[in-house]
């Protein structure tokens, strides 16, 4: 039996003049935690809602389990679903919320009363199926929401923005009881997401979109440290996005100083280039005669927790490269604004893309 179980091929929407996905292709295995993630309007959401059938693709099919599902209403696919909103019924109990999700189905009373209490036991809300949606908390309101959805057991989850509702504290510990449900329950997850943190703690791959067609699949360490585009590199994360020209197969010119890089072969001597370095690749210490090894001047430091970031300029040019400072290393060689000190740009941990840049939007963190 294969481990595909979601297969999306050649998935298209178009709202008019506006085509929201363009020839989309996607395979998510069985039993994985996937995490569509990208800007507003990038189509993460209408991809979801192609596959869930509650918004159908205008072109393309969708098989699931080996089900051509494509042409399907919503209520004969197997899925299980969890909005943003919650959506639970204010006038039933959270008993009655969860049960909803039975019915229809061929079972008597007892069972269906059984499997409530399990699932709101498994949420952690075993001693609340009496209460209604307004005595809980928002937390407890989307375990609910979640437990309800799972009802069925479906073979799919999917989550719409299931905590961005919710206030950070809340959005964090929820985060790591709905992953560790997941595991234990092994069911097939998609989760819609434009929070970086809960696509790269929650999920086993990430799916990023721009414009209408993914940009990236990947583990989060894969989408973070080797971003294949200048968007994906771009919108993870903190990151120096340095424009220069390539001068030979190594080096490129950047704000009046050289940085050796290891390019790809797409790249022609002259073109104009796109460097990216990640704030933590900055190395507080040179070493004579290693590539990219510098003296710089600190910038004003700011204090981070574990860590100051600042900004560091190269004398004699105008490079300025931002940097994570660890706490122990600023304590231990007392570095402080305006000192000067070698660093190494690794030629290793820096991405070369070509010129375009794609604005970077505004996102939750």
């Amino acid at each position: 039996m294969t481990d595909d179980y979601l297969v999306v091929r050649n998935v298209s929407k178009h709202f008019g003049d506006f085509q929201a996905l363009r020839d989309v292709s996607l395979t998510v295995r069985r039993g994985e935690f996937i995490s569509f993630l990208g800007p507003s309007g990038c189509g993460k959401t209408t991809l979801l809602r192609a596959i869930s059938g509650l918004d159908p693709q205008t072109t393309g099919t969708i098989l699931q389990a080996g089900r051509d599902v494509s042409a399907l209403p919503p209520g004969q696919r197997d899925f299980g679903i969890v909005f943003q909103s919650y959506a639970l019924f204010p006038n039933l109990t959270i008993a009655a919320n969860v049960a909803y999700g039975l019915r229809g189905r061929d079972m008597n009373r007892k069972a269906i009363a059984e499997r409530v209490e399990s699932l709101l036991e498994t949420v952690g809300l075993a001693d609340q199926l009496k209460k209604y949606p307004a005595q809980l908390s928002g937390g407890q309101q989307q375990r609910v929401a979640l437990a309800r959805a799972l009802a069925p057991s479906p073979g799919l989850l999917l989550l719409d923005e299931p905590l961005s509702a919710l206030d950070a504290r809340v959005r964090a510990r929820l985060r790591g009881e709905i992953r560790d449900l997941q595991r234990r329950l092994g069911i097939t997850t998609i989760m819609v997401t434009h929070d970086q943190e809960e696509a790269l703690t929650m999920a086993d791959r990430i799916v990023v979109m721009n414009t209408g067609v993914i940009d990236q699949v990947g583990t989060p360490l894969e989408i973070y440290s080797k971003p294949e585009t200048l968007f994906v590199a771009d919108f993870i994360g903190k990151i120096n996005c340095l424009e220069g020209r390539l001068v030979d197969t190594g080096t490129v010119e950047v704000a009046g100083t050289r940085l050796s890089v290891q390019t790809q072969s797409s790249f022609a001597v002259g073109n104009a280039v796109t460097l990216c370095l990640r704030p933590e690749d900055v190395l507080l210490h040179g070493t004579d005669g290693a590539p990219n090894s510098f003296e710089v001047d600190v910038g004003v430091m700011e204090y981070v927790g574990n860590h100051f970031s600042t900004t560091l300029h190269v004398p004699g040019t105008h490079l300025n490269v931002s940097a994570e400072l660890p706490m122990n290393v600023v304590r231990d060689q007392g570095i402080a604004p305006g000192m000067r000190i070698p660093v190494q740009l690794p030629p290793a941990r820096i991405r070369v893309f070509g010129p375009t840049r794609t604005p970077r939007p505004e996102i939750a963190r």
